[in-house]
């Protein structure tokens, strides 16, 4: 199984979308996204508070599978919480949220994304 991540933030209105792309190569019904927003408030200089605010999944035939499990799903990748920026330039940032994750993020240039 593959997967891609990526997030897309509309700073203005603070809000963050984060798209999870996946897919079996030999199951061709298990290609998909799970799309999930949420808002952010800054906090303190580095720091911002997190709240889910709504998910999808895509196609609706996954959301028919995924369905008595998708609590399970979104307690893994929601994103409530919160996340601390450590180290930031013009093409990197690295942070940590509460529950221990470490995030490398590389800008890239999203016509070749």
């Amino acid at each position: 199984m593959s997967r891609r991540f990526s997030v897309t933030s509309v700073h203005p209105k603070e809000k963050a979308v984060s798209v999870i792309k996946f897919s079996a190569r030999a199951l061709k019904i298990f290609s998909g996204q799970l799309a999930i927003e949420a808002s952010y408030t800054i906090t303190t200089k580095t720091r911002v508070g997190i709240k889910l605010e709504s998910s999808t999944i895509t196609p609706d035939q996954l959301m028919n599978i995924f369905q008595k499990n998708y609590d399970m799903l979104l307690a893994i990748f929601n994103p409530e919480g919160w996340l601390e920026i450590t180290y930031v330039d013009e093409s990197l940032r690295i942070g940590r949220d509460d529950k221990a994750n470490i995030f490398v993020l590389e800008k890239t240039d999203p016509s070749q994304v």
